[in-house]
């Protein structure tokens, strides 16, 4: 009988591997233990122990099982009396608003919890403008203040002369809760050189650069944000707030970070690599461009090119995903410019973040090139527009799993349900809409039955669309916890449930913000459940979110991670 040299090779392989397993395997096997782990994969086990080799899963089941089958292995026990589920994934946040955030003074609608500090939220004009003089007074000498939280339905109309009454020497620059808009006083545009003679206004309109109150929203925002930039993200202040952006989102239990629509600027995405590429970071980091930026900054026929340029950005834990890109229809819903089919109650009008020529020539130039498109929209105009543009993309040049993304999903209409399920959308929502806005919005601008159906998640759900959750920090708390808390409750500041029908399940909301948030990003191989061959990534909590109470589940404690196979810490 004579053997082939591949069955000799195999012969000798396998007896190295009985005999030798630590030459053999350079990774030692670990067995993390847990009170209970939910695994989300394809049968939704539960169970009590996973072993990893290196950065991958490689068997699930009970502590006795997986001992048995790997008597060497490494026992980690320091979740046994914790849950585990897969490691939560944040697919949309913005970490440069986030480290302008963190660096700045915080006072906005609700408490912001960071690690260091907590920040008392106010919802009236007297408290604001009060909270603002004791910041000042007590701001360090000879530095701009900067405050962001900001909003004019709660604190009432600002303008410079409010500010310069409480300084008329120190720039202060308000940013807007929504970041689509800055309010600064008379020193803080003279520092910058921010007047009327230094821009060219031709494109603007509907006061949206108003040098006289020194107000600027939208497309007056972006203009003078270059100018902005100079104190923002200053390399010092910036590298501060994106260590104190990486901290915050390690607390919430955050393994994968999602970052839509990078901004075309090597210098800040330098920045960006040398804290979240870093070989220490607690999280991945995946970034695609801005369509809107970059059509900016190149002709029409360089955008692609620019795209595909910037996606070579990334160093380390860092990295851009190819192919995906964002786009934007109308304005931000914290600034109520969402573009509405009705109008609104007060007779204002919303703003398009995109001409209609120039949002359909650059959907086009990346749908023909395989891209995913991801798509701010907050009104149902705004997903009208959407939506009839994909539908004349897609019949002109079909294509199949194409995951367009309507991406916050702030106002929708019923009937556009059908059609978003018919021309094979996804949907990233951010549930902290209702939390904030719902109720102020029922009585204000947009009316009391479509802020019932703010962010309309039930029916989405129920069309059989797929929905992921996000924060669009810092346009809420980046919690995955507090999203699923929101999409869960739909309680809004007033004590009230907004759209009871809209409510989804707590299992739907754990899938949101874990497997369905790595859908979004076409990751889902990779991150998002427990399985085999997935990454090992596990984020432990000392409550079981699918068994406690609904309006408990902002209040489960996050103790820890785990990202691919590594203990990272607890808190």
């Amino acid at each position: 009988m004579s053997f082939s040299r591949k069955a000799i090779f195999n012969f000798f392989l396998i007896i190295a591997l009985i005999i030798f397993p630590k030459i053999i395997s350079a990774d030692e096997v670990k067995i993390f233990i847990a009170k209970e782990i939910l695994t989300l994969n394809s049968r939704n086990d539960s169970v009590e122990a996973v072993a990893t080799q290196g950065s991958k899963i490689i068997n699930l089941g009970s502590k006795e099982e997986l001992t048995s089958i790997y008597p060497n292995a490494d026992l980690i026990n320091n979740y046994e009396n914790s849950i585990l589920v897969p490691g939560f994934i944040e697919h949309h946040i913005h970490p440069f608003l986030a480290a302008v955030t963190m660096n700045s003074e915080i006072l906005a609608i609700e408490d912001w919890h960071l690690p260091a500090k907590t920040s008392n939220g106010v919802r009236d004009r007297t408290s604001y403008l009060s909270n603002l003089n004791e910041i000042e007074k007590n701001h360090p000498a000879n530095q701009p203040l900067i405050s962001w939280g900001f909003h004019h339905y709660f604190h009432g109309k600002l303008t410079k002369h409010d500010l310069d009454k409480i300084s008329s020497t120190r720039p202060i620059i308000i940013i807007h809760r929504s970041f689509h808009e800055f309010i600064l006083n008379t020193p803080a545009m003279k520092v910058l050189g921010i007047n009327k003679e230094a821009f060219n206004l031709h494109e603007e309109k509907n006061n949206l650069a108003n040098f006289d109150d020194g107000h600027f929203s939208e497309r007056g925002a972006i203009i003078v944000l270059p100018k902005l930039m100079e104190v923002l993200a200053s390399p010092k202040t910036l590298i501060k707030g994106l260590l104190k952006t990486r901290d915050y989102l390690h607390s919430n239990g955050i393994t994968v970070i999602g970052n839509p629509g990078s901004m075309y600027n090597k210098d800040l995405q330098a920045a960006k690599n040398l804290i979240f590429g870093n070989v220490d970071s607690p999280f991945e980091s995946y970034f695609f461009p801005s369509a809107l930026n970059i059509s900016e900054q190149f002709k029409l026929n360089e955008v692609l090119d620019a795209a595909k340029e910037q996606t070579s950005w990334g160093t380390g834990k860092l990295n851009y995903l190819p192919k995906h890109i964002k786009l934007f229809a109308d304005g931000a819903m914290y600034s109520q410019n969402m573009v509405m089919r009705d109008g609104y109650i007060d007779g204002h009008e919303g703003s398009w973040l995109m001409s209609l020529d120039t949002f359909e020539n650059l959907f086009k130039i990346f749908w023909d090139d395989g891209y995913q498109i991801h798509i701010h929209q907050n009104g149902d105009a705004g997903l009208d527009r959407l939506l009839a543009t994909l539908k004349k993309n897609l019949d002109n040049n079909p294509r199949t799993d194409h995951r367009t993304t309507v991406v916050h999903f702030g106002y929708s209409a019923k009937d556009q349900l059908e059609q978003m399920k018919k021309l094979g959308v996804v949907v990233s929502a951010n549930p902290y809409y209702v939390t904030a806005l719902s109720d102020l919005y029922s009585r204000k601008g947009v009316g009391y039955e479509r802020s019932q159906e703010m962010v309309r998640l039930g029916d989405a759900i129920k069309s059989g669309i797929k929905v992921a959750l996000h924060s669009d920090m810092p346009m809420a708390p980046a919690s995955p916890l507090m999203l699923m808390h929101a999409a869960v409750n739909r309680d809004n500041f007033a004590g009230k449930v907004a759209g009871p029908n809209q409510r989804i399940t707590k299992v739907e909301a754990l899938r949101a913000v874990t497997i369905d948030s790595a859908y979004v990003l076409r990751l889902e191989k990779m991150y998002g459940s427990i399985e085999v061959g997935k990454y090992a990534n596990f984020t432990a909590l000392n409550k079981n979110p699918l068994m406690v109470k609904n309006n408990e589940i902002k209040n489960i404690r996050v103790l820890g991670t785990v990202i691919k196979g590594d203990l990272i810490s607890s808190n």
